[in-house]
């Protein structure tokens, strides 16, 4: 099994466990149900505030796109590589997370990306309130 295989099982079993309840987790499985499975409604999930507007906003451009008949997307599927750079906590309720993201597509074409994520804890439970993605240059 190829290093890549290794990464991909490993990323898929945390997120399978589901996410631990903390700043870390909520962003970890987002970051895996935003652009691993390109699935805006899990994401939905896991947000609050500002981050549920944008998502909602997306859901709502791509629909018409997602109800194409035959819509094949396991094959655009792409494969992820994320490594927390920094985190900073704003308070004890408010965590801000950068990540560093490469996005391999199926084609082999490769882009990267930084992801910050701010996390707020409510209610007990920690969601992304925002996110925003920056092109980074090479």
């Amino acid at each position: 099994m190829t290093a890549r295989a290794l990464i991909f099982s490993a990323v898929l079993l945390s997120a399978a466990c589901g996410h631990s309840n903390s700043p870390e987790g909520v962003a970890g499985e987002f970051l895996f149900r935003y652009f691993i499975e390109l699935n805006q409604r899990g994401a939905l999930e896991l947000s609050s505030g500002l981050a549920e507007d944008k998502l909602r906003e997306e859901i709502e451009l791509t629909q018409s796109v997602r109800m194409t008949p035959n819509l094949d997307l396991a094959s655009s599927k792409p494969f992820l590589d994320y490594e927390l750079v920094t985190s900073q906590k704003r308070s004890e309720n408010a965590v801000t997370l950068v990540y560093d993201i490469t996005i391999e597509n199926p084609g082999g074409a490769e882009t990267k990306r930084e992801v910050v994520l701010t996390t707020m804890k409510q209610d007990g439970s920690w969601k992304v309130s925002n996110y925003d993605t920056f092109l980074k240059k090479s």
